[in-house]
């Protein structure tokens, strides 16, 4: 008997229902246990689940008798892909051997269990067992904020940050700390995880677009929708960066970062970019940003009637941010887009550029191979002593050209 399967065979193999697709590598080869209890975010457990598989991770999930009232453990064994602990059992199940714990959500009733040393549940005793071997603890508090607020539930928070357990982010609204959208908190996660496991730097990544103004309504400026700076700022953070954010006016703005501050001038931009070295140590710096190379030489007050026959403009050039911002470690990466670009051309531009500027690297886009769906780029990588470019690398898509930005910022940092 033949079998449609196997090698030269263009029969598509089926995908096993409890597949995930990848979407980053940020937590591969990092095996988390997760704590669901009695919340009614637990309903967003098998998300979040999923959400931190599609970064790499391996889960095993722990479901309280709290948490069972909102989701049942075959769910939770589906969105892990194994058995859900819910009992104690011989093989000693609650003793810690992942790299971290994450308790999401985490109701009162758990938190007043961990922080007072009570181990009367599988949950309970594997958070005692993670916090005894000095290993990561995530807490997400989820319920009222009454219950939040009340003195002994205070207390017990406080006291679990004594013992180093770092807390979660909770979405603040109608009165409660709820959980947030899953794949935001699956980036949290893998940020506090990365981060307290390895060195990480502090990285500026500059993005959207800038204003040139005309009059006070009217400004010249460039289309930039902010989703590849999105996707290099999200990516950078879920390996543990310090993402310091300069955004620009774009439609997309990255969901999770360490600190964003949003500009509309090339003034602005430049101050803010300043300041991110200068006074908060940036050490390395992504210039992503479609900045204005010419503006408007005047802003005239107010604005100006519409009964003109003709409006002309006078515009000059504006200063180079990437020419007077230098970030204090070994990392500076440019992009250059270009019109009817070839390979030589292209050779030429991260030759003058790198040299120029001190790159480190640099992206070289055709803007016929870059749309709203599309993004193809060269990627140049400086040598580290001739400082002339090494041989490109092709780089199809804004996730992929992202990935290797942070792999070119992790391999020059350490």
């Amino acid at each position: 008997m033949s079998s449609d399967y196997g090698p030269g065979s263009t029969t598509v193999l089926p995908v096993s229902d409890l597949h995930v697709e990848p979407l980053s590598d940020a937590l591969k080869g990092r095996k988390i246990d997760i704590v669901v209890s009695g919340s009614i975010g637990a309903v967003e457990s098998v998300r979040f689940v999923r959400a931190l598989r599609r970064l790499g991770a391996n889960i095993e999930a722990y479901l309280t008798a709290g948490g069972a009232q909102f989701v049942t453990p075959l769910a939770l064994s589906w969105a892990t892909a194994s058995e859900t602990r819910t009992a104690f059992s011989g093989e000693a199940s609650h003793i810690a051997s992942a790299d971290a714990c994450v308790i999401a959500p985490a109701s009162a009733n758990l938190i007043g269990k961990i922080a007072n040393g009570i181990t009367d549940t599988p949950a309970s005793a594997l958070v005692a067992s993670h916090l005894g071997q000095g290993k990561p603890v995530l807490l997400l508090p989820n319920m009222h904020l009454s219950l939040a607020e009340a003195p002994a539930v205070s207390a017990n928070l406080r006291r679990l940050s004594e013992f180093g357990v770092r807390l979660l982010k909770a979405r603040t609204e109608e009165g409660k700390n709820k959980f947030p959208a899953p794949n935001t908190l699956a980036d949290q996660v893998a940020h506090v995880i990365n981060h307290a496991m390895g060195k990480t730097p502090a990285v500026l990544v500059t993005m959207g677009t800038t204003r040139g103004y005309i009059d006070d309504v009217r400004y010249v400026s460039n289309y930039s929708s902010g989703a590849l700076g999105s996707a290099i700022v999200e990516e950078l953070y879920r390996y543990g960066a310090v993402t310091d954010v300069v955004c620009g006016p774009c439609p997309i703005k990255p969901r999770a970062f360490s600190l964003l501050t949003e500009v509309e001038t090339n003034e602005q931009m430049h101050a803010a970019a300043q300041a991110a070295v200068a006074e908060r140590g940036a050490q390395a710096a992504i210039f992503a940003a479609s900045v204005l190379d010419y503006v408007p030489k005047q802003r005239i007050p107010g604005k100006i009637r519409s009964n003109q026959n003709s409006l002309t403009i006078e515009c000059e050039p504006t200063p180079k941010i990437i020419g007077t911002v230098t970030p204090t470690g070994p990392v500076k990466v440019g992009f250059k887009l270009e019109a009817a670009l070839n390979m030589i051309r292209a050779c030429e531009i991260a030759d003058e550029y790198i040299r120029k500027y001190g790159l480190s690297a640099i992206i070289i886009n055709d803007l016929a191979e870059v749309d709203s769906q599309h993004h193809r780029a060269w990627m140049f990588e400086a040598q580290d002593v001739t400082r002339s470019p090494g041989t490109p690398l092709r780089i199809d898509g804004k996730r992929p050209l992202a990935a290797q930005i942070a792999r070119h910022v992790r391999e020059r940092m350490t």
